[in-house]
């Protein structure tokens, strides 16, 4: 009987997606605590960018030591991020609510800081993934880069904002697809979004990763 070979693109292909499934599946356990998801996000990200470049990694391993290595860093940068965002979306709410050019302005408002805050939180955590960054730095690179790679910036705003929008103009679509989700809506952008993001950090690196952009 002939032997099954599993060393083609079929196979490879199934096995990193099972391997984004797991990390998904890792990376919502250690998002349930709230406080843990700057850690869990920069952690998912140091994995996905081992997955993007085709290098050797262990999902639990990697995702772990990155969990470890950027505790107090990311939760710092976390529990920065997550007040501003609940400043945002109450911006949004109350415009949400409100009539007349007084709901318009609170709408503006909020949508310009719910995109202002999807943005730098999307570049926060994979550049924590890759370089030690203090906080201010950190923020100012990632919204920098936000502006200097559209694509990625664009790619990772959409896949952010998907489900929620499904959630809010057709629940019915998005109660089909939030399996698909919880299966890899945090993972999969984030294998997205390093792939479309590694020729900038090799840049950097060839530059010497600092403060500075």
């Amino acid at each position: 009987m002939p032997k099954l070979k599993t060393d083609n693109p079929f196979f490879r292909f199934m096995g990193k997606l099972g391997d984004v499934i797991l990390l998904n599946l890792v990376w919502l356990a250690c998002c349930l605590p709230v406080v843990t998801i700057g850690a869990a996000n920069t952690a998912v990200f140091y994995v996905a960018r081992k997955i993007a470049a085709g290098e050797d990694y262990w999902v639990f391993r990697d995702f772990f030591r990155s969990f470890r290595q950027n505790w107090r860093q990311a939760t710092a940068a976390w529990l920065i991020l997550l007040p501003l965002g609940a400043l945002a979306m109450a911006d949004l709410l109350i415009g949400l609510q409100t009539p007349g050019a007084a709901g318009n302005v609170f709408r503006g408002i909020g949508i310009v800081f719910c995109l202002l805050w999807l943005v730098v939180e999307g570049y926060a955590f994979p550049l924590l993934a890759r370089y030690e960054y203090r906080l201010r730095p950190l923020f100012t690179n990632a919204l920098f880069l936000s502006v200097t790679n559209l694509p990625a910036t664009l790619t990772s705003v959409a896949l952010a904002v998907w489900l929620p929008l499904l959630m809010v103009f057709s629940p019915e679509v998005a109660v089909y697809l939030l399996p698909v989700w919880l299966l890899a809506g945090g993972a999969g952008p984030a294998v997205a979004v390093s792939t479309l993001l590694g020729p900038t950090f090799e840049k950097l690196e060839r530059k010497g990763a600092g403060d500075d952009v």
